[in-house]
């Protein structure tokens, strides 16, 4: 059967042989899971594998991030013939069934079976050289990456929380063995995502980074468990919550705004600027075992790779002159009129075959306060949502939006524009998609919400797998 959660724990053999390049190595296919899963070396390098996941074209790589973009309106199919490679059309117009539909599905299951399988199998391993700490951030390590693969996935295949949380979510799997699981409900589903990380925060070493890593960003720290916290109470409204995780980070020194001067510097590099705005970031690398070679973000955004993802008219039309911003696009000169971002170059002598996914950064906990106090009312001491985002806009070259629903999402689109949360935030404030600048299917120019169309098709291979999984409406 193809039921991923049916993997045995022999996937943990993808754990990686150096933490020094803990996302670029090979995966170890020769061990047992027994040898694998015996000793804090082999549940350290299980952890460190669990992360290659994260890369796949599938997930951070690639589609996950731009079919959003497509589905929420800020990218388009270029009408230019020749540019495209005709990729991301059903995302595009919304052309989903079970056979076409996201491939987060097994991949996103994957992480969370190598997560259950090092979390089930910590206890006991401490030795004169091993603490109880050390097992600790390893734990946190994977509750993380599993709350994080229960989040995506419900975000995709399930109606937002906000609208109705006793919808069907996604099955919940906390020990990977045979079984065929129902899916839970959204709120459940919740639950175990907002337990899960809060365990985590609670147990992670305060200053913990996985040892020897490329880069510090890409492995996850208190800070990367708080900012994702700070968008989940978001998603199910909790806007005190939201809030009070979002200035946890805020309040951290080691997170700084990108300004005008240094903004357009940021994208592309091979690591994060330690003192800059990356929270998380997922690693990309050739050498990683899920790297997609040419079905990459950065030439899939690329006019002169496969270009398929240009930017929408009206969403550069919302960059003020002046706003840095709004020069994150690039044109060519055989479609002048066609503008795509700039925010996955390509690191350095990569041929637009790598780059870093940005998954959390600071200017999105300002976003994410200035919401919470306005959609909950909330009185924080010294701060403000107007306030908030006038420091958006001041390190970015723009005039403040103003303190309201409209104004902040306005500014999360500008913000946020081709980092995949578009069309996650129009569902969670209950938002339909109006698309003006459009060239697709007419009958799909607009979703209206609420409508069956937000929680996408579950594939056809899992529900042919488990007779227990309902698909969603068709």
């Amino acid at each position: 059967m193809k039921k991923i959660i049916y993997i045995s724990l022999i996937i943990l053999s993808s754990g990686l042989i150096s933490c020094s390049n803990f996302l670029t190595q090979e995966p170890i296919l020769q061990q047992s899971d027994v040898l694998t899963l015996s000793d804090y070396d082999g549940l350290n390098d299980a952890t460190a594998g669990a992360y290659t996941y994260l890369y796949s074209s599938n997930w951070y790589g690639n589609s996950f991030i731009l079919a959003a973009e497509f589905r929420g309106g800020n990218a388009k199919i270029p009408t230019n013939t020749n540019f495209g490679s005709g990729r991301f059309q059903n995302d595009y117009a919304w052309n989903y069934t079970s056979t076409v539909t996201s491939a987060l599905w097994n991949t996103a299951y994957y992480v969370i079976s190598n997560a259950n399988n090092v979390i089930n199998s910590l206890e006991g391993k401490e030795t004169d050289d091993v603490t109880t700490q050390d097992l600790d951030n390893l734990k946190a390590e994977c509750l993380f990456l599993r709350a994080i693969a229960y989040f995506d996935l419900v975000r995709v295949y399930a109606q937002p929380y906000t609208s109705d949380p006793q919808s069907l979510g996604v099955p919940v799997v906390l020990v990977s063995e045979l079984g065929k699981p129902a899916r839970e409900t959204v709120a459940t589903v919740y639950e175990r995502i907002v337990a899960d990380l809060t365990e985590a925060e609670s147990i992670i070493g305060g200053n913990y980074i996985r040892s020897d890593v490329d880069d510090p960003a890409a492995a996850v720290t208190k800070p990367a468990i708080q900012a994702l916290l700070s968008r989940v109470y978001l998603y199910m409204g909790n806007w005190q919550k939201a809030a009070e995780y979002a200035t946890a980070v805020i309040n951290n020194p080691k997170f700084h705004l990108w300004t005008v001067a240094n903004y357009v510097a940021q994208w592309g590099r091979n690591t994060a600027d330690p003192s800059g705005e990356v929270i998380f970031e997922v690693y990309g690398s050739r050498r990683n075992y899920t790297w997609g070679n040419w079905d990459v973000i950065p030439w899939e955004t690329n006019p002169n790779g496969y270009a398929d993802a240009a930017s929408s008219a009206d969403l550069r039309d919302l960059y003020e002159s002046g706003d840095i911003r709004g020069t994150m696009f690039v044109s060519h000169p055989d479609a002048p009129d066609h503008f795509w971002t700039t925010k996955y170059p390509g690191k350095p002598n990569t041929n637009q075959q790598e780059n870093n996914t940005i998954v959390l950064r600071l200017s999105e906990m300002y976003l994410n306060r200035a919401e919470a106090i306005i959609r909950g009312n909330l009185s924080i001491s010294g701060v403000s949502a107007s306030g908030d985002l006038q420091t958006i806009a001041n390190s970015r070259g723009a005039t403040s939006q103003a303190a309201t629903p409209t104004g902040v999402m306005i500014e999360r689109r500008k913000e946020l524009a081709f980092e995949g949360q578009i069309a996650f935030d129009l569902p969670r404030t209950g938002t339909s998609l109006t698309r003006v600048d459009y060239n697709g299917a007419e009958q799909n120019r607009n979703i209206p919400f609420p409508d069956k169309r937000w929680a996408l098709p579950i594939p056809k291979s899992e529900t042919d797998a488990n007779e227990n999984i309902v698909q969603n409406p068709l």
